[in-house]
This record gives structure tokens, sequence and C-alpha cells, in this order.
């Protein structure tokens, strides 16, 4: 992913131990000596923060080998319960993944990137998983250009400079200009694509969910294998059932 903006007034402490953790989230389990060759790092300097980590409870350390404890979980969980919008958007979500079959998200914006904060299966959901709390360059998601589209230009350009739009599939837009014209479609249109952009053979469909005064609370998505999603009929459908399902949550938040 593209350099998180500068490294000024950060303690290197910190990020390696974050380091650590998103290591282990993708490996699972390793030892002292992997971790180190892998992060590049002194294995005394590995070894301190898995110590450190598992004392605190949230790395388990079985023979030599740690992994991430269930504590993480209940700091997710924890989160998600207090997050008045997830509540408010999940039953929405949920029943537009059931009644289409297909997988379906709502994301939000969280330091420039796309964050899904509810992720719903279907049942001819596409087998790679994605989770709550996953985050994606906002420039070739579907989600992130929908929400994109309604924020100020210079933040716009803020998260462009600061995450870049490098090559992540086929059709990522890596064109500042090509970015602009889209948005102001999606302004107009009020759907947003994504076309293998973040994934080879994904297509992403998503509209902004919009406060009183047009600013994006967040994005709801299909996404799907192109193959099926870009039949002609088939896609206005799901256009259809996105919108109907915007609307109700749009509806619930005036509420609230």
């Amino acid at each position: 992913m593209a350099q998180q903006g500068p490294k000024t007034n950060q303690l290197q402490s910190v990020r390696t131990t974050f380091k650590i953790i998103e290591s282990l989230k993708r490996n699972t389990a390793e030892s002292v000596s992997t971790l180190a060759e892998q992060l590049e790092l002194p294995k005394s300097t590995v070894h301190s923060h898995l110590t450190t980590l598992n004392q605190l409870g949230y790395l388990i350390n079985e023979d030599g080998t740690y992994r991430l404890s269930y504590r993480l979980v209940h700091l997710g969980r924890t989160i998600e319960q207090s997050h008045e919008l997830r509540r408010i958007v999940s039953p929405t979500v949920e029943t537009l993944a059931a009644e289409t079959g297909e997988q379906a998200y709502f994301a939000v914006e969280e330091n420039g990137l796309a964050t899904n904060i509810v992720v719903a299966e279907g049942e001819r959901s596409i087998r790679k998983q994605f989770l709550p709390g996953g985050q994606a360059r906002m420039t070739n998601t579907a989600t992130g250009k929908a929400i994109l589209a309604h924020l100020l230009p210079e933040r716009v350009d803020e998260i462009v400079q600061r995450w870049g739009m490098p090559q992540a599939a086929p059709g990522t837009i890596t064109d500042e200009t090509e970015l602009a014209t889209e948005l102001e479609t999606i302004r107009t249109d009020g759907i947003a694509y994504a076309r293998e952009e973040s994934v080879k053979g994904l297509l992403e469909i998503a509209i902004p969910i919009l406060d009183d005064d047009g600013h994006p609370h967040g994005a709801l998505e299909i996404a799907g294998p192109t193959k099926r999603l870009d039949d002609d009929d088939y896609r206005h459908e799901l256009v259809d059932e996105i919108e109907t399902a915007g609307n109700e949550i749009e509806v619930n938040l005036s509420i609230r």
C-alpha cells in the first residue's frame, strides 16, 4: 500500500508493534526468528515486543510460536457494538445480501481509506473473504469512489496524495484527471462502478449514503464476478435493489 504520509512524531516502537501484529494477522502464527527475518528486525527487538504483547494478553505463546489472541476479537466486537452507524445499517445490508444472493458491504472513509463496517454474504457470494474492518484504497473501489465523489476537492486531493493510485488490477484508474471525470459522473448518476479495479474479475456497484447537507455517511455496495453482474438486465436489477436498500438506510438515519 502507498506511503502513509510523513513519519514525523511517530514512535518507532509502536510502529514495530503493529508491524508484528499485521504480520501475524496474515500468517496466523510465527516464531521469533521467522518474524525477525520477515520484518528485517533484530531478534532481540522482536522478542521484546512479542513478550510484552503476550504478557498483556494480546498474543498466545505456544512452544515458541506466537499467534494473536481472542482478546483482540473482544476489542473488535466492542467497536462494532458501540458504532451507531453500523447498528443502523447492518439489518439492511444483511437483507440486501440475502435477497440478491450476492456479497454486500457498507463502507465509510477512515484515514483516507474505504473501511468496511458491515459485510454480509448471500448464497452466491464470492469466496474471497472480506471482513469488517478491512480497508482498501478509495480510488479503486466502488464504495471509495462513491464517497470521494461527495467530499470536498481538497480532501480528495489529500487522500490521493497520501495513498497514491498504483495499478492493483487490470481496470485500476491511475490517472488523476480520469478519476476526476469519473467522480463527476458518479455525482450526476448516483452510481459508482469498479470493474476489475481492485481485484481481477470483480465488479463492484455502489451508491453513496448522504446526510441532509450532501455529506457522505458512507457507501453501500454489492460485489461479485464481472461475468455475472455485468449482464445488462441483471446489473440494472441489482442497481434497483441497492437504491431501495439505500433509501431505507437514509430513512432510518433520519429518524434515529
